[in-house]
């Protein structure tokens, strides 16, 4: 199960290569490609008709979309939500909303239209889903092979050959798995014999080494394996070969070309190596998309310019620019990580147009030769005049070269390419609305894009000279170009601005999250399996006795005015200094949690992560509250706040964090002056050792900071009822913390200070699935915020609302989803669900289920593998679902802490908010709507500490999403916001009369 925080990129920032591989450095070459560029776009200007004819733009709806940007914003975005709303008052309902945000300019019919009720609102509905209807049909074929049959005919009778692919955004089961291989087959299966009575036509079938095959089908691989995920690479590429080899060898019988389309890049190295053992395996017509976005594109293409002829393989490259740069760009730079991408669209068409020279280069000229035959797929005139121009330089026909160009779009390109000589494939989506939106909103904007090439060279007419530069710098050029994809990653610590920086901490530097392991990366793979095959977990007694503990609380408090005393920037330092021995050890710390409390790879590594941030965080933002602060500026008065830690401070952690929520609440009562006793889960006492004695390395002295491990109800008890101990920092179950608070609030006479309670409690936490959800997140959303680490957090999912009109299909799609996940050994990758933490635990979730089965109807429920438990050590329980739940039901309402989840369906949103807010606890909370005024009530009404939209609802980030609830999810501040340190500090303020004899300084 994927992270909702993915990877960090390694080793992907590419330079620029040199000149002489840019391919500008030829001026014949650059010379015969402004005159083939020249005669295509005057060949094709005169030949307008299709995506940029009159005939297109006088559609209102894109009409309207180039006049105004914020306008095609919220239209696109109505699209994509279209096919969840199922009546016409929803439809009405959206579109109002949508197009009625603020900025958004309405033509003046469609203003009135969307204010006029009653009969009108019908009308407005039906036509705006004409509209989108009509739009669709201009970029897909059709719902399925049978349905894009005639325009397939059409296509070939046109002279153009295909490539049919099958839409779909996500596949988040099995079952959708099952579903896409079936279609492929019946593609392949079926095609070839339907299109065998079409008229030959040689141009279409035959390239400069032979014959072609007619059909050709496009797959996309995470269709066909719903755990399809670098993290687990080898138990992928399984998965995803046991899929398609039925495919391929169904293609080889029926003459098919199968084309491996590449999607994100945390898939391209599984994409590659799947492919090539695929071709192994299989001699089949083979080909596979390659993007020139990628930093990587040139490395890529060499590598498999080396297989193919080192295998003596003949295959196709589709090469392609890419689809998702907006995607990679945001996430790279949320993450703090390298961008894959380049960041300019200039380098993009220069690498493209480098990984065109070495394919052409490359490209066989016998049947005898291994080597890679190349699909250009583009809509750009120069990279198409340049592929041309290298062709007569290498000496190979127009025909060893095929354009792909998508349905739909630049009709008129297509007509200029096959009078000079190309064969062109059109490739043509497939499928039904729901997966088909995202394809067509993607098409939308790329085409109503300001950097769209169509849009310069069609709509805008651009001359010549502009459309057919060279996207090559030149030395000089490169050397004064600043990449701002690099350079926006490396100010973003300093934009995003989560903490102060200060010159004496850390080198200045402002705090940024710490970023996870890529696990797509094959040595980040084999050094944590190491890590894991190397650890032993060190046995640590939870023997620790009364006396032992009055004994610890002794030596803190004698510690304290020493530690208290000493400079704000010697303390933060030390934090940062455990902050670099944590990552140093990164992957050791991971293996310990992972063996010790049972967490999956992933969560184990961002339990690390969060530990570091803590420290990192912690230590720059204490460095203010020590350093006195001016109140106002009245002339002969000084006034100044500053604050002072409170004293010893005892830590009682939990096990399901057992370093992050451990480091947090030691490093907070640390780094602000406050001496700390700190007693770990009992189930979790290693982990929690091993960063003692990364303090104590530190820095921090022995006597400062005491480590404890025993029980809670004696050792536990008597730290927190000591007079001596000043703040109590506690996080885990309700009972307990209500005892400690009741416990703490008991001050006796001898005892000079009440006692600060900083509780975290807990939480029954519900995720809203409304009417215009989108399903493909929402059902993975909620799966790994009910299922990561086996439910075991207290933020984790346990409540789905579901509006009625998504329910029944949200439902569905949940269970099968669910039906996905491997429980297992958390020390495998491909474990999705670990252990419970101890026999307690699971005898808890079993009682619950019980109840579930009399309150609902059970769902799902997961079996566990034989011998697992006794092997770990800990109880495995899988995942469990209950529908039919009721508001009222203990299932809704009670903690559990395991992977239990209850579905609630509610009549509407409205009643959905009522249900979510109706618990005692309010910890976190989330919702999937794409509808505006909704995500407007939710924020002002959804009353949880942390709400998350269309996004999971566990996973907070240390500055990003300070963490904590209230009710009875705890009291305090947000545990990694700017706030909570001040609960381990008393404020003190100073007001000094500075004027000496009528004298005031200043006035």
């Amino acid at each position: 199960m994927a992270l909702f925080r993915k990877p960090k990129l390694q080793n992907t920032t590419a330079t620029i290569p040199s000149e002489r591989g840019r391919g500008r450095g030829d001026p014949k070459v650059e010379s015969q490609t402004f005159r083939i560029g020249n005669e295509l776009l005057t060949k094709a200007r005169g030949s307008q008709k299709g995506f940029f004819s009159a005939k297109f733009w006088s559609d209102k709806l894109m009409d309207w979309s180039m006049k105004d940007e914020a306008f095609k914003i919220q239209l696109f975005r109505f699209v994509d939500t279209f096919p969840m709303l199922k009546t016409p008052e929803q439809i009405h309902e959206h579109l109002v909303d949508y197009l009625t945000q603020p900025g958004v300019k309405l033509p003046a019919g469609m203003a009135t239209g969307l204010k006029t009720g009653g009969f009108a609102k019908g009308v407005m509905s039906k036509t705006m889903t004409s509209q989108i209807q009509g739009m669709g049909k201009k970029f897909i074929a059709g719902v399925d092979a049978e349905d894009a049959y005639p325009t397939l005919e059409k296509i070939w009778k046109n002279d153009l050959a295909f490539s049919v692919d099958l839409l779909g955004e996500a596949c988040v089961s099995d079952a959708e798995a099952q579903v896409y291989q079936q279609r492929y087959l019946d593609l392949v299966n079926t095609l070839p014999d339907k299109v065998s009575a079409w008229k030959d036509k040689p141009s279409l079938e035959t390239d400069h080494l032979g014959p072609i095959p007619r059909t050709n089908v496009s797959i996309k691989i995470s269709s066909l394996y719903a755990k399809t995920n670098p993290i687990d690479f080898e138990g992928s590429l399984r998965g995803l070969m046991n899929a398609i080899l039925p495919i391929l060898h169904a293609a080889k019988e029926k003459n098919v070309l199968v084309n491996f389309d590449m999607e994100q890049f945390e898939y391209k190295d599984l994409t590659l190596e799947l492919f090539m053992r695929c071709c192994d395996e299989v001699d089949f017509t083979a080909g596979i998309a390659m993007q020139a976005y990628l930093r990587s594109g040139n490395d890529d293409a060499q590598k498999i310019i080396d297989w193919s002829k080192r295998t003596g393989r003949h295959v196709t490259v589709r090469l392609v620019k890419g689809a998702y740069w907006d995607y990679e760009t945001i996430n790279a730079e949320q993450m703090g990580w390298e961008v894959p991408v380049w960041s300019v669209k200039q380098d993009t068409d220069a690498c493209f147009e480098r990984m065109t020279k070495q394919f052409i280069e490359a490209m066989p000229r016998t049947n005898e030769q291994g080597g890679v035959k190349l699909a250009l797929g583009s809509h750009n005139v120069r990279s198409i005049a340049y592929a041309k121009a290298l062709l007569e330089e290498n000496n190979l026909p127009t025909n060893s070269l095929e354009l792909q160009m998508l349905y739909g779009m630049a009709d008129e390109l297509k007509v200029a390419g096959a009078a000079a000589g190309f064969r062109i494939r059109e490739y043509l989506p497939v499928g039904e609305m729901i997966p088909g939106m995202a394809y067509l909103v993607r098409r939308l904007l790329e085409n109503t894009s300001n950097e769209s090439w169509l849009k310069a060279g069609f709509l805008d007419n651009a001359a010549p000279e502009d459309l057919l530069k060279s996207p090559h710098r030149t030395p000089e050029e490169q050397a004064a170009f600043i990449d701002p994809g690099i350079q926006r990653i490396a100010e973003a610590k300093t934009r995003h601005n989560l903490s102060d920086a200060h010159p004496d901490v850390a080198d200045g530097k402002p705090f940024f999250s710490e970023s996870m392991r890529d696990f797509a990366i094959e040595s980040v793979r084999n050094n944590f399996q190491k890590a894991i095959d190397n650890c032993t977990v060190e046995t640590v007694p939870n023997d620790a006795t009364i006396e032992q503990a009055n004994k610890a609380v002794e030596t803190a408090f004698a510690a304290f005015p020493a530690w208290r005393d000493l400079e704000q920037t010697h303390r933060s330092n030390i934090m940062v200094k455990a902050a670099r021995l944590m990552a140093d050890r990164r992957d050791e710390l991971s293996a310990i949690i992972i063996k010790e409390s049972g967490k999956p790879w992933g969560e184990a590594d961002a339990d690390v992560c969060e530990a570091i941030d803590f420290l990192d965080y912690y230590a720059r933002n204490a460095m203010k509250l020590a350093t006195p602060q001016r109140l106002g500026q009245f002339v002969g008065e000084l006034n100044e706040q500053w604050y002072q830690p409170r004293g010893v401070s005892v830590v009682i952690s939990p096990w399901n964090f057992p370093l992050a929520i451990c480091t947090g609440m030691t490093a907070a009562a640390l780094v602000t002056g406050n001496t700390a006793v700190v007693k770990p889960a009992e189930q979790t006492p290693a982990i929690a050792k091993a960063m003692a004695e990364i303090f104590w390395q530190a820095g921090i002295p022995t006597n400062a900071l005491q480590f404890l491990a025993g029980n809670g109800q004696t050792v536990g008890a008597a730290l927190v009822r000591d007079k001596r101990v000043s703040v109590i920092a506690f996080t885990g179950s309700k009972a307990v913390g209500l005892d400690i608070i009741q416990a703490a609030g008991i001050t006796p006479e001898n005892q000079p200070f009440v006692k600060k309670v900083v509780c975290e409690m807990g939480g029954k936490n519900a995720i809203i699935i409304d009417a215009s959800a989108d399903l493909d997140e929402a059902v993975l959303g909620v799966r790994y915020s009910a299922f990561g680490f086996s439910g075991q957090k207290c933020s984790a999912c346990s409540r789905v609302i579901v509006v009625e009109s998504a329910h029944d299909l949200f439902l569905e799609r949940l269970v099968e989803a669910t039906k996905t996940l491997v429980v297992g050994d958390p020390s495998l990758p491909g474990t999705d669900v670990g252990p419970v933490i101890d026999k307690d635990a699971a005898d808890k979730c079993a009682q619950y289920i019980e109840i579930g089965k009399q309150e609902g109807k059970l769902e799902l429920a997961m079996n566990v593998p034989a011998g697992v438990s006794e092997k770990i050590g800990l109880p495995l329980v899988g995942p469990h679902i209950f529908s039919g739940i009721k508001p009222e039901d203990r299932l809704a309402n009670e903690e559990i802490f395991g992977p239990v989840i209850a579905v609630i369906k509610v009549p509407d949103f409205e009643t959905a908010l009522k249900v979510a807010n109706a618990t005692d606890y309010k910890l976190t909370g989330g919702i999937y709507t794409r509808k505006p005024t909704h995500l407007d009530i939710a924020k002002k009404e959804f009353r949880v500490g942390n709400l998350y939209i269309n996004r999971p609802n566990t996973g907070a980030l240390v500055g990003r999403q300070p963490f904590g609830g209230f009710g009875l999810s705890g009291v305090g501040s947000k545990a990694g916001g700017a706030d909570y340190l001040l609960q381990f500090v008393e404020p003190r303020v100073c007001t000094e009369n500075t004027m000496r004899c009528g004298f005031a300084p200043g006035l």
